[in-house]
């Protein structure tokens, strides 16, 4: 039946798939191909332009840029052009989720199209981060080194593991459902670059990782994530190996998180995580020789013990110091020399274990490379226009970084002088209208195709938006307290259901709280259980308030009556306390940039679109926009985050609020 309504059309649309020639509109049109294999599928004409946009760009090998607002269909409309063309093509999208999505939803959507118009068949691949991936040796391992420190928990998630394993095709840990992606059992059955042993692992023919690698070599479209993408480009860099083949195209969705993603990988890092996890391998493998080794054991727990004391310090001595000044408190300096001696006895203890196995032999590598990384992130540096130094605290311990303060240059060599032509795209790439920020941030040249493709979505009559007078200024808790007390009546009258955004855990918890004491609207908090239990447990009940921070920002989906009213507590700034952006900021101002308008502003503008994003999401979607900042109207810069978002009415009071949120019907 399916194949009756659009054999003919796919004939007519593709002409035995001339590589040659644009798309045919009539492929995107009511009556269409895909019309007939999508149900929920809607022909917009800012679709099939973008689509043309993007063929044009393959076919001539041009990089290009393009801000695709919310309902154009952007997957649809590089997906196509990208299987039309026949490029070999990396699709590279800001989360794994994403990854599932493209590749087993819209990629197997529309691949019949091409299969049904005689093209060549397409391999295709879906390729995620290595701690996606079961390692068997390690599994096996642990379970080998069963001993009374091993909790009845973690034993049963380890067997359960097992079980899951021999029935897997793939090896992918996503497919074990009640599995969270922070469970304590994962560094046990996963492997890092730091401790996989490669092709000298006993595991290496049947090891998942390396199979989706070497099945991702051969496809003619590979999904991947932005992690992986550029920690490809990295060891590229470093001319150390590849993870991905060479391509024709490179596309990146959701490409505005790329440039802090890149920082991180065109920098270096050394964390205290790799030293534990470093102790427990050796630990773990000299269970298995009987612990016959007991110099090397003194010495793996003498570096535990020192580790822990600086962890100690730099977590809560002195938590509230940056890395600069921390590296020249003395007592500071003094624990750091402690671990740097007790890592060199542990080698040396190691080079000597090395021969007994191919774990030792790993350890003794990674624990020389750990050595020289902790020698040069822990020696004070001075100040320095191109790279950054930082520390970043976790609960357990914390990483130390070099970053550079521009990625233009390392990425500009990737872009502009490759093989591959490169498309980057999302709903939030321009700032009042220029991509001048993020064209520049990345390093393109002035040849690289910019296009802009509108929403078509109807703001002026889906959205009206107001900002509640005489707040306090954002960033303490009666700002917080001001404004649920302004929100209170709106979240009352919604008929539908509230998301209430926030740029601090704090605002959040004390936001919560106050709702709560009303005790007549169910109260949702993120962090209470994963977030696809959350969203579909709000989308069940009426009258919900969902509340959450950064995470719910972007790449949420709730449409329809689920969703009536979006709350964002503030202009998103990032934070004065994070170390990333202190040092960006002070290296920005020190070459005579302006750290502002050069970094903090663009960035919150592009931030702020993403998560009034998340309102509107069809054609048939209304709701109410509330911005809890009076710097949008009393500050200079505020003009321009209103020009940057959506063309729509705003509100002067709280009445025209509720009674337009109280005319809204489901």
């Amino acid at each position: 039946m399916v194949i009756r309504c659009y054999n003919a059309v796919i004939n007519a649309c593709f002409l035995g798939l001339n590589r040659e020639l644009s798309i045919n509109p009539e492929f995107f049109a009511p009556d269409g191909p895909l019309a007939a294999l999508i149900p929920e599928f809607i022909h917009r004409l800012v679709q099939v332009e973008m689509a043309d946009t993007v063929t044009e760009m393959m076919l001539a090998r041009t990089n290009g840029l393009m801000e695709a607002g919310t309902g154009t269909g952007k997957t649809l409309a590089y997906l196509i052009p990208a299987l039309h063309c026949g490029h070999k093509t990396i699709i590279s999208t800001g989360t794994r989720t994403l990854q599932d999505q493209l590749y087993f939803k819209d990629l197997p959507a529309v691949l019949p199209i091409f299969q049904a118009a005689g093209g060549r068949g397409m391999r295709t691949a879906l390729l995620k981060g290595r701690r996606n991936y079961l390692c068997p040796y390690r599994l096996q391992k642990n379970l080998e080194a069963t001993d009374k420190k091993r909790s009845p928990d973690s034993m049963a998630q380890l067997t359960a593991i097992r079980e899951w394993a021999a029935r897997s095709h793939s090896g992918d840990l996503s497919e074990i459902a009640d599995l969270s992606e922070d469970a304590p059992v994962l560094p046990l059955v996963t492997s890092t670059a730091d401790n996989c042993l490669g092709s000298r692992c006993p595991e290496y023919s049947g090891c998942p990782l390396y199979k989706a690698r070497e099945k991702a070599l051969d496809a003619d479209l590979i999904i991947v994530n932005h992690h992986l993408l550029f920690a490809d480009l990295a060891l590229k860099e470093d001319n150390t190996g590849r993870l991905l083949p060479s391509v024709d195209t490179i596309i990146v969705d959701e490409a505005h998180q790329v440039p802090e993603i890149a920082r991180h990988f065109f920098g270096s890092r050394v964390g205290s995580t790799q030293m534990t996890e470093l102790v427990a391998d050796v630990r773990r493998e000299s269970f298995l020789f009987g612990n016959d080794d007991t110099d090397l054991l003194n010495r793996a727990d003498h570096l535990d013990r020192r580790l822990a004391m600086l962890v100690e310090s730099v977590n809560r001595q002195y938590s509230h110091v940056g890395l600069a000044r921390l590296l020249c408190i003395p007592d500071v300096t003094e624990e750091i020399a402690d671990v740097d001696y007790a890592l060199t006895g542990l080698i040396d203890a190691l080079g000597r274990a090395s021969i007994r196995s191919q774990m030792f032999s790993s350890c003794y590598g990674r624990a020389l490379q750990l050595s020289d990384q902790f020698a040069l992130l822990t020696e004070p540096v001075e100040l320095n226009e191109d790279y950054v130094q930082w520390i970043e605290r976790r609960k357990y311990g914390f990483d130390i970084h070099m970053s550079p303060v521009s990625v233009g240059h390392e990425m500009a060599t990737h872009i502009n002088h490759g093989d591959a032509t490169w498309l980057f795209t999302s709903a939030t790439l321009t700032v009042n209208g220029s991509f001048t920020h993020f064209r520049d941030s990345l390093g393109l040249d002035d040849n690289a195709i910019e296009r802009r493709f509108e929403s078509p979505f109807n703001y002026r009559e889906q959205v009206r938006a107001w900002i509640p007078d005489n707040l306090p200024m954002p960033g303490t808790d009666r700002h917080t307290s001001a404004l649920v007390d302004a929100c209170l009546p709106l979240i009352q009258a919604n008929p539908g259901r509230t998301f209430f955004l926030f740029t601090s855990y704090r605002a959040l918890r004390l936001a919560a709280s106050l709702i709560a004491e009303q005790g007549d609207v169910p109260v949702m908090v993120q962090g209470s259980m994963s977030k696809h239990a959350l969203l579909e447990k709000f989308v069940n009940r009426d009258h919900a308030v969902l509340l959450a921070t950064q995470s719910f920002w972007e790449g949420v989906d709730v449409r329809g009556a689920a969703l009536k009213c979006l709350i964002i507590d503030k202009l998103p700034f990032m934070s004065p306390e994070d170390p990333l952006s202190q040092a960006l900021m002070s290296a920005l101002d020190r070459s005579g940039g302006n750290a502002f308008t050069d970094y903090l502003l663009p960035r919150a503008v592009i931030s702020l679109k993403q998560g009034f994003g998340r309102l509107i999401r069809q054609e048939s979607d209304k709701g109410l926009f509330v911005l809890g900042d009076p710097r949008m109207v009393n500050r200079g810069y505020g003009s321009i985050f209103r020009t940057s978002l959506s063309d729509m009415d705003w509100l002067d009071n709280q009445a025209d609020a509720v009674q337009y949120l109280s005319e809204l019907t489901d």
